[in-house]
């Protein structure tokens, strides 16, 4: 490869014997079109797909070696990827060629084969067809990376949001617990009796626990690992949940636990962030009252094992005619106060650690919602290995799954 070819998107010829390497060359250059020559295709895989406009490659190419070098071409191919790729063949006269020809089909459909000796017309007719495929195989790679940058964007804002508004919980939380501390510690100076000074003392240590506890668990939600592992979800749930304790209590929300040992292969902080974002929903339901269930248990989904966490509300219920758009981007019903990113994130996720995400809701009386998360307890399950599992009947009886 000539260092003016380094970086410019164009056609490889792969020819080891004989001009016709040089031929094609020479055609794809007068036709307007960069072009490479290379003797095999194993050259093929150093280069980077974004700069392949398309194979040529003569039978002669696949022998010795060269359809298992083809078939890791392109295998290992990007996602946005189908390489466009043209086969010169003498299959009706050779068996060999005949089958390195069936065998290149089976690895791509897409292939166009062209018997030898081929017309300079139908080659350049099917050098266009491979350069337009690619060109809007580029033109999707493009809008898909615009896509993932601005929906990476949009994590970033909703986590920082996210940060927000746990500090401004946290420092509701704290605030509490120092009031009462100060006013024991008063107590304490101005106690008539070593003992009643004590009994304050003790009361004061409480509280300092409680504080202690609060920004405990505030700091674990960010210092958690990114990476995933073996994690214990029972603990974050627990944790998750500490930090709305002030909200409950203000609002007069009670909370019903049942938590059992359940283990997730998921990023810790990632999850104890969706667990934030769906409690932090189901108190936001409740403004007037009511109860908060949150069940935390292992279940066996087609024999793979998987921690589930559900979290349910006696709030007002979700109307039908907004369920569909529940997990849209900017979507919400909670005015300015709301981003309308969090069951967005909530659910990518979910799915990023490879789990699912289902909820179902009541508007009529008794009404409420209920999320549910289901996490494996090992890495790699697909999430097809989830359908057909029932959703636990958790809290009040609702209406529908999405």
């Amino acid at each position: 490869m000539t260092d003016s070819l380094a970086n410019v998107p164009r056609f490889l010829v792969v020819a080891p014997i004989g001009r016709d390497g040089e031929l094609i060359c020479g055609l794809l250059n007068r036709a307007g079109y960069r072009s490479e020559r290379v003797q095999h295709v194993r050259q093929v895989e150093a280069i980077d797909s974004a700069l392949l406009l398309g194979l040529i490659l003569t039978d002669e190419a696949l022998l010795r070696g060269g359809i298992e070098a083809f078939q890791k071409v392109i295998r290992a191919q990007p996602v946005w990827s189908e390489l466009p790729s043209i086969l010169l063949t003498s299959g009706a006269n050779e068996p060999s060629y005949a089958m390195v020809a069936s065998r290149a089909r089976m690895e791509i459909q897409s292939l166009i084969l062209l018997d030898r000796p081929v017309r300079k017309e139908m080659l350049l007719s099917a050098i266009q067809v491979a350069y337009n495929s690619r060109q809007k195989q580029l033109q999707v790679r493009d809008a898909t990376d615009k896509q993932s940058r601005s929906d990476e964007a949009l994590r970033k804002s909703e986590q920082l949001a996210v940060t927000g508004r746990m500090m401004a919980t946290m420092a509701h939380e704290v605030n509490n617990p120092l009031e009462a501390l100060g006013n024991l510690l008063f107590l304490v100076e101005n106690s008539g009796s070593l003992e009643e000074a004590h009994s304050f003392g003790q009361l004061a240590t409480k509280e300092l626990q409680r504080i202690s506890e609060i920004v405990d668990h505030t700091l674990r939600f960010h210092r958690a690992p990114a990476k995933p592992g073996f994690t214990d979800v029972s603990e974050l749930a627990i944790s998750a949940l500490t930090l709305f304790r002030g909200k409950l209590r203000e609002r007069h929300i009670r909370e019903r636990i049942k938590v059992e040992r359940a283990f997730g292969y998921c990023s810790e902080g990632e999850i104890r962030q969706a667990l934030v974002n769906l409690i932090g929903n189901a108190v936001d339901a409740m403004r007037d009252g009511g109860n908060l269930r949150i069940h935390v248990s292992p279940v066996s989904i087609n024999g793979v094992e998987h921690a589930r966490l559900t979290i349910a509300d006696t709030g007002a219920g979700i109307r039908k005619e907004i369920r569909q758009s529940l997990f849209k981007q900017f979507f919400t019903t909670k005015g300015s106060s709301g981003t309308g990113l969090g069951l967005w994130l909530t659910r990518d996720i979910v799915r990023r650690n490879g789990g699912k995400l289902r909820f179902r809701s009541r508007t009529e009386t008794p009404s409420g919602t209920v999320f549910t998360i289901y996490l494996p307890a090992v890495p790699d399950v697909q999430p097809s290995q989830l359908r057909g599992e029932k959703i636990p009947q958790t809290g009040r009886r609702a209406a529908s799954t999405v």
